[in-house]
């Protein structure tokens, strides 16, 4: 587990420091690796567009930041073992929505970090904030979709999150 990031500056250039520069130049998109705002040394990352594991595998690949995970959704038959490397490597805790945390959770038991349940995005952000340690990126990345909500709509609402806590 690292927690080795120096972040200088705000906005873009905070941005290009915690994603390798091969993914910020590829991506544009909304919703795909999104730097939403740093708070209290903390950056909030809106990944809600990696709606598969692998997409989220690929997205803790290019942070090059110790991650505050915050994953999970409508999980159907979802392989978390996929994301086992990057967990152990780059994660120092997970904050997870959904009913079944058990199966993310036996591909960390081997990984000394915080595993906690949250009812809401609301509460997943909160935990986030609470458990993140400055330099840490606090990630939004489903790796599943949820329901009654498409990837935009979940994205959307992360961000308002994130932006009323300096508030």
């Amino acid at each position: 587990m690292a927690r080795n990031i120096n972040i200088k500056n705000m906005g873009e250039s905070v941005k290009e420091s915690l994603l390798s520069r091969e993914r910020v130049a590829s991506s544009d998109d909304n919703h795909q690796l999104e730097f939403v705002t740093e708070f209290k040394g903390l950056s909030y990352v809106n990944d809600s567009k990696s709606i598969r594991v692998t997409a989220t595998r690929y997205s803790l690949e290019a942070i090059e930041a110790s991650v505050v995970l915050i994953i999970g959704g409508d999980d159907i038959d979802c392989d978390y073992s996929i994301l086992a490397n990057q967990i152990k490597q780059k994660v120092v805790a997970i904050v997870y929505l959904g009913e079944n945390s058990d199966k993310i959770l036996k591909h960390c038991s081997l990984v000394e970090l915080h595993f906690l349940k949250a009812n809401s995005l609301n509460e997943a952000v909160q935990i986030a904030t609470y458990v993140g340690q400055s330099g840490d990126v606090v990630l939004f990345s489903p790796a599943c979709q949820c329901a009654n909500e498409n990837y935009i709509k979940r994205g959307n609402e992360f961000k308002c999150i994130v932006k009323k806590l300096s508030i």
